[in-house]
């Protein structure tokens, strides 16, 4: 099933960003994940919202200041790293609804989200691989995994995992999907392939195995990771996997925001 989205918002001016396109903007905002889409039609979609308010920033950047709503944000899975703006952007902007993984939890940053998008108005709509959103301008986001109910594993292996297509571009997002996931993700038999990849956990060393690389193929890896983290994100062996596929890599460590058109 195709779920279409009919009552977003449209944007009447775009900063910096070019309408007839997907323009997909992987914020800097350290060690964590947040990402703009803006669809031809000027639909936005934010993914993650990082680990503190630098994404909030980063979206005054990259928005014109008349702008006052997002259509739909999504987190991948409710680590801190990947959702701590979202509260304070859902206090300024106009969001038409919350794309929510199958997997939550009861700390209190993640139930102050949930109860702030209760408080207004919001929809919660849950992550399910039978329904896909369709903006009707070109863009599909097809949403790959979890299943849905999610399987009992991690919340970082429960991540929404969704590919972004618009024509021949395509763009797999994976949240903090690790090599358990991919594996469990990949016996489903389910297409990934995707011209970019949004390489799962920061570039972690449980992530990006030989096999998931082989089945998305992609012709480019962007890792979302802060610069000199105390993780070692990213780590050698998986910028050697990489590496060893002939994928070209780029960071938000090296390169703050990075910003892609399609």
């Amino acid at each position: 099933m195709v779920l279409a989205v009919t009552s977003l918002v449209l944007i009447r001016e775009i900063r910096r960003l070019p309408v007839g396109h997907l323009t997909v903007q992987f914020f800097d905002v350290g060690q964590g994940d947040s990402a703009l889409m803006v669809s031809p039609s000027g639909k936005t979609i934010l993914i993650d919202g990082g680990p503190d308010l630098s994404a909030l920033e980063a979206l005054g950047k990259a928005l014109p200041l008349s702008k006052k709503s997002i259509d739909l944000l999504i987190l991948s899975h409710p680590d801190p790293d990947h959702f701590t703006a979202f509260p304070e952007i859902l206090r300024r902007f106009k969001v038409g609804a919350l794309l929510l993984p199958a997997i939550r939890n009861n700390e209190e940053p993640f139930q102050v989200l949930l109860a702030i998008a209760q408080e207004q108005g919001i929809p919660l709509v849950a992550a399910n691989p039978e329904r896909d959103i369709d903006l009707n301008d070109g863009v599909v986001l097809d949403i790959l995994w979890p299943p849905h109910p999610a399987p009992l594993i991690g919340d970082n292996d429960a991540s929404i995992v969704l590919r972004a297509s618009f024509g021949t571009g395509s763009v797999l997002f994976t949240g903090d999907l690790g090599v358990q996931g991919e594996a469990t993700l990949l016996a489903t038999g389910v297409d990934v392939s995707a011209q970019v990849l949004k390489v799962g956990h920061h570039g972690s060393r449980f992530s990006s195995s030989d096999a998931f690389l082989t089945a998305v193929s992609p012709r480019l890896a962007v890792i979302s990771v802060g610069k000199d983290n105390h993780y070692g994100h990213p780590n050698p062996e998986t910028l050697q996997r990489l590496t060893t596929a002939g994928i070209p890599v780029r960071t938000t460590a090296e390169e703050g925001d990075i910003v892609l058109i399609f």
